[in-house]
């Protein structure tokens, strides 16, 4: 496909920044001048989709992000990244959901990493449905204070598209994990179909007591959708449906900075953004710097795993007095652990790559104790399901 084609300039012009900025150095689409994707790391570019939650749109807004994000200086390392400006628009909203599937297929054969600033999050749909065109089995994590099944919509929009996901044939998805949950916002019956599903919830208040827990999970995703409606409200006004508590900026960062390191992310959506009029820009400058510490994550992502890498050491664990046996690995560099899932039952729908995913310390911890960790027990269940 011509990438040229599926999106609309900007302006922006280097004089505007000082040296060091990341607005004098990044790549730009602007009229007459495509960036040259040979030379890049990763693209961003932003969607003013909306019809999945109302007919309100200002793609101007978009533009305040921008300014934002150009105006912070670069770390020491420095990433290659085009802005590619806005996509095209579809007259459906499927048309939108289907082009941006098409980009994003293209960014994954290309080899490029794509940030995608919404819209609705219903155009999470799009991230998921590049996986499928794909043929990937794919671990998805969204991070949201709602699971957004809308189990009485009968149509899909930004409150919905989880089950939308779940409808798609055939199923590429092999893992939803929902980070930053608020019980209150989620129906009991939303909660006992995502526990059916062998599918995870975090809980925030059991993110803020020790937060590194959460960065296996965004190390394992394929593709992430942050609903900045996670973000409480005075810390980030401009939002379509936010929420008086939730994240603080300074976590959300955090947690922005796990999903750069992860070396399997492909994608990235940040969504649900709205300015109704914030003359301060608070969430504008907010959002420039969560995608700074993805960027500064992204530049020290790691490798794929492999249990030949020098770098690891192997721990074998018995766990419930010898019901269980398990590897641990961990990276000594790193710092970073890993666990081996043993495959019993095995799917033959399911092509999977390996069995180890990424865990913590005190997984290890707990199996060395010899009881087995949930996160272990989890994935053991999904991966041996009849």
């Amino acid at each position: 496909m011509e990438f040229e084609l599926s999106f609309k300039p900007v302006n922006h012009s280097i004089d505007d920044y000082q040296y060091g900025q990341i607005g004098r150095n990044i790549m730009t689409y602007t009229s007459g001048n495509f960036p040259n994707l040979s030379e890049a790391d990763l693209v961003i570019f932003t969607v003013s989709e909306y019809r999945g939650f109302s007919s309100v749109r200002n793609e101007n807004s978009f533009e305040h992000i921008r300014n934002q994000l150009y105006q912070l200086f670069e770390g020491q390392e420095r990433l290659r990244i085009a802005d590619l400006g806005q996509l095209m628009l579809g007259e459906k909203i499927n048309d939108t959901y289907q082009l941006l599937s098409d980009v994003l297929v293209e960014c994954e054969q290309r080899n490029l990493f794509a940030v995608v600033i919404g819209g609705g999050q219903d155009l999470t749909v799009s991230q998921y449905q590049s996986c499928v065109e794909i043929g990937k089995i794919s671990n998805m994590v969204s991070v949201d204070y709602s699971l957004d099944l809308g189990f009485k919509k009968d149509s899909i929009d930004a409150k919905s598209y989880l089950s939308e996901i779940l409808k798609i044939k055939p199923n590429f998805l092999f893992s939803f994990t929902n980070i930053g949950l608020q019980t209150y916002h989620n129906s009991e019956d939303s909660l006992k179909l995502i526990s059916k599903l062998f599918f995870d919830t975090y809980r925030l208040g059991e993110i803020r007591k020790n937060i590194q827990e959460i960065e296996p999970i965004l190390r394992n995703a394929d593709f992430v959708s942050v609903d900045l409606g996670s973000v409480r409200l005075s810390d980030n006004p401009s939002v379509i449906d936010g929420s008086p508590n939730g994240f603080y900026a300074e976590e959300i960062c955090q947690v922005m900075r796990y999903i750069g390191i992860s070396g399997r992310t492909k994608s990235l959506g940040l969504f649900n953004y709205l300015n109704f009029g914030d003359e301060k820009l608070q969430s504008e400058k907010l959002i420039a710097q969560m995608l700074w510490c993805f960027f500064e994550g992204f530049f020290h992502k790691m490798k794929q795993f492999k249990t030949t890498d020098s770098d690891l050491v192997r721990y074998h664990v018995s766990m419930r007095k010898g019901e269980y046996n398990t590897c641990f690995f961990k990276n000594k560099k790193l710092d970073k652990w890993w666990m081996e899932i043993p495959i019993i039952n095995i799917n033959p729908s399911l092509e999977l790559e390996n069995c180890f995913i990424p865990c913590s310390y005190s997984d290890y911890q707990i199996a060395v104790n010899g009881d087995v960790p949930e996160r272990w027990w989890k994935a053991f269940q999904k991966l041996n399901q009849q």
